[in-house]
């Protein structure tokens, strides 16, 4: 009994002290940010979209960019650009379906045959697909792919990195969407795929702490709905409070949060004061709630990309 009384003190006490500190770092903007640098850093989705944005900006510093995408006339095109410009890094590309086991296998294979002296450091899993139609209307192929690209290709690429890192250190980033937290029509594959991602950074948070390893991070990034071809004519109903996020803002963010090792970030910022009224509304009134904020935002899309 006084261990359990103990243990419930210890923790109102840490909790205090971690409200304190993320109080200070909101008022005075002086959280603590690492420079990644000399990395060996692996990036899916590099040929377009954030993921592109995302490589622009690790560019530098002697960094050694191992770049995926499935597109590889977009992804060489994107590392050209980057030679071209004359970044201070070392860019590989690779063409990959990151939803197949073996297609990993073989990428961690190459990876290792290019740079055999380093581990990979820093895993941004950016590479994701969406359909955009309603549960009666896609198809089982479909719904498939999107759950093997969005979850399996992630896990695939986080158990390829893993083992190296736990020896080492490392960074895994993944992301997810705001779907990932607050549903929507028109979205049920992709919810679930991303309520997965979600979920997967938390439970490896949580399997972090359970056998004392300090040096992974992870990171899940739950971006509103983004400028980009992925969400080609997606509309948002309150523009001035949720407005279509801008690519390079996002991008910036993402490095952001990564140097800050922040464990969960919901962009923009403000939405998390939209996502408080969950815990004290029925699922109904919820379900009602998303709606008035605006949850039917591809009603109006039309698929543009391809996967």
């Amino acid at each position: 009994m006084l261990s359990d009384l103990i243990e419930v003190i210890s923790f109102l006490l840490f909790w205090a002290l971690d409200l304190g500190k993320e109080l200070l770092y909101g008022i005075f903007r002086c959280r603590p940010r690492k420079k990644i640098c000399n990395e060996n850093i692996l990036i899916t989705g590099s040929g377009q979209g954030i993921g592109k944005l995302v490589a622009e900006r690790l560019a530098k510093d002697q960094n050694i960019l191992h770049c995926v995408d499935i597109n590889q006339t977009l992804n060489e095109k994107m590392a050209a650009d980057l030679r071209a410009k004359g970044s201070n890094c070392t860019i590989y590309t690779y063409t990959c379906d990151v939803g197949e086991a073996a297609n990993i296998a073989e990428l961690g294979r190459q990876i290792k045959e290019n740079v055999p002296d380093k581990h990979i450091s820093y895993l941004f899993n950016i590479a994701g697909i969406v359909m955009g139609k309603s549960f009666e209307e896609e198809t089982e192929k479909q719904m498939e792919k999107v759950i093997k690209v969005n979850v399996l290709g992630v896990m695939y690429l986080q158990k390829m990195v893993y083992k190296e890192m736990v020896e080492n250190y490392g960074h895994i980033v993944n992301i997810s969407s705001l779907a990932g937290i607050v549903s929507g029509p028109l979205l049920a594959d992709y919810c679930c795929s991303k309520y997965a991602v979600r979920g997967l950074t938390q439970a490896m948070l949580s399997e972090m702490d359970y056998i004392g390893k300090k040096n992974v991070k992870f990171t899940s990034v739950h971006p509103h709905i983004t400028k980009t071809g992925m969400f080609n004519n997606a509309q948002a109903k309150w523009s001035l409070v949720f407005p279509l996020l801008e690519p390079d803002w996002v991008a910036d963010q993402v490095i952001i949060g990564t140097q800050e090792e922040r464990e969960q970030l919901i962009l923009p910022k403000i939405t998390n004061l939209f996502l408080m009224p969950e815990h004290f509304m029925s699922t109904k009134v919820y379900r009602k709630y998303c709606e008035v904020l605006g949850n039917s935002t591809m009603k109006t899309f039309k698929k543009i990309r391809d996967e």
